[in-house]
């Protein structure tokens, strides 16, 4: 039996993150900003078409850069999760480590210019911009290609499957317009096409689009963890 696998690019990206551990003490409170999104907001239809299509358009580095421990040997190990998770920068911290670790290596491997970090890496909009989003995706020489924003996934008005099920259904369609109101400022501002929202055990992509004159939202199926 093999002891461990190890991964090229190609399958580290499929690898899913291990299960957060979450102790009983945690926060209890959500973290939703006073705005929410207003503009023209719908589904992003062709979104695991189009990410089927990248992946296989690739011309993949083969070499190894990842190995994982199998069977009986990963219970206990580092391969799993041995850090209490209580709060939002919890969460945002084990992402980090976690997929921003992964992502970088695959970024590397494949001659990509990019890597996940915090807000602070990347050049702001403009002078004198306050805010600060969790995540920037970001070039060496600190441009922002893409937006992130993380939630705690144990708080009920951060459930996007539940939020988005509800708008689609007509039911509360304000409540997922308000979870997606502080990511969509951050790439308004930030002149961005592309953001995403997670709550580590869910995430959905977000794209700007334009209808009309207008800016509006396309936003992925809910993608587990």
């Amino acid at each position: 039996m093999a002891v461990s696998v190890t991964h090229s690019a190609s399958g580290l990206l499929l690898e899913p993150l291990p299960n957060l551990d979450t102790p009983a003490r945690r926060t209890v409170s959500h973290a939703l900003h006073r705005i929410k999104f207003v503009g023209a907001l719908g589904q992003w239809t062709n979104f695991e078409t189009e990410v089927a299509n990248t992946y296989n358009s690739q011309t993949w580095n083969l070499r190894e850069i990842a190995s994982r421990l199998t069977a009986n040997f990963l219970a206990g190990s580092v391969h799993e999760e041995q850090v209490f998770v209580s709060d939002e920068r919890g969460v945002q911290g084990r992402l980090e480590g976690r997929a921003g670790i992964a992502l970088g290596a695959v970024f590397g491997a494949q001659n990509l210019d990019l890597k996940l970090g915090a807000s602070k890496g990347a050049l702001p909009p403009y002078p004198g911009y306050k805010k600060a989003p969790d995540f920037v995706l970001m070039t060496s020489a600190h441009e922002a290609k893409v937006v992130g924003e993380v939630k705690v996934p144990w708080i009920r008005e951060h459930n996007l499957r539940k939020l988005i099920t509800e708008f689609e259904s007509g039911a509360k369609q304000d409540n997922f317009r308000h979870v997606l109101g502080q990511i969509a400022e951050y790439m308004f501002n930030s002149g961005l096409k592309y953001g995403f929202l997670t709550t580590y055990e869910h995430t959905i992509f977000l794209r700007k689009e334009e209808v009309g004159r207008a800016w509006g939202l396309e936003y992925s199926p809910v993608i587990y963890q």
